[in-house]
């Protein structure tokens, strides 16, 4: 089973701003638009800069750069060089987190939490081609009940080889719960594993039980007879 990719929960709509962008354009751009930030399109139409909100609001923190430079704190420093930016290119934040449009929407999950962003530009050949948000992957916890149940049965077929019915599903609340018989104690585990991957499952629950345990150590020959 593959994982759903980037491209199918990212907005390709995306709005986005010019190196010369004036401030004030930038702030109406962010928030005409209810976004947390911009991408910065260069000449060529790559992504060269993001301008978050966090970025703007430097200019308010530190009264346009009018307050005395603070010392110690590299983090602060930068943001006040940026409270005295007139245009995009002078606040931005650079280089940019991206992902390509054909990577495990795990991933991005991840990239996102490792690099403290939430969100992240989808580029492909160097173009812009989307935005993926933490809101656009959480939105995945919320497909229909309904829709889970089929797709694991699926998948339960598909992968274990497994007649239609041998495995009892149930999905309450995104949590899905199993019962049924299996041939082998191995094939138990990996059902709950294939169950956990499909998107928009909160946890598994499951009663299998099986026939043969494959997974018992077979004896040891010790050298010595009885």
């Amino acid at each position: 089973m593959e994982d759903p990719k980037v491209s199918s929960v990212m907005t390709t709509k995306v709005i986005s701003v010019t190196p010369g962008t004036a401030f004030k354009d930038v702030v109406a751009a962010l928030s005409g638009n209810g976004i947390g930030a911009v991408p910065v399109l260069g000449p060529g139409g790559g992504i060269v800069g993001v301008v978050s909100e966090a970025d703007v609001l430097a200019k308010q923190e530190f009264h346009g750069g009018a307050d005395p430079v603070p010392h110690g704190a590299p983090r602060r420093r930068v943001r006040w060089y940026r409270a005295q930016g007139l245009c995009a290119a002078e606040v931005m934040t650079f280089p940019v987190v991206t992902i390509g449009p054909d990577e495990p929407v795990a991933v991005a999950a991840r990239r996102m939490a490792e690099q403290g962003v939430r969100r992240l530009f989808v580029v492909d050949g160097g173009e812009l081609v989307g935005v993926v948000s933490r809101r656009d992957i959480l939105g995945m916890f919320l497909r229909p009940d309904g829709e889970i149940r089929a797709e694991v049965e699926k998948v339960l077929c598909g992968e274990l080889g497994l007649v239609p019915g041998t495995v009892r599903v149930a999905v309450e609340a995104g949590v899905v719960s199993v019962a049924g018989e299996l041939a082998r104690r191995s094939e138990t585990g990996l059902a709950t594993h294939l169950i956990r991957a499909v998107p928009g499952v909160v946890s598994v629950r499951s009663a299998l039980t099986y026939r043969t345990d494959d997974l018992e150590p077979a004896g040891m020959w010790t050298g010595f007879s009885p």
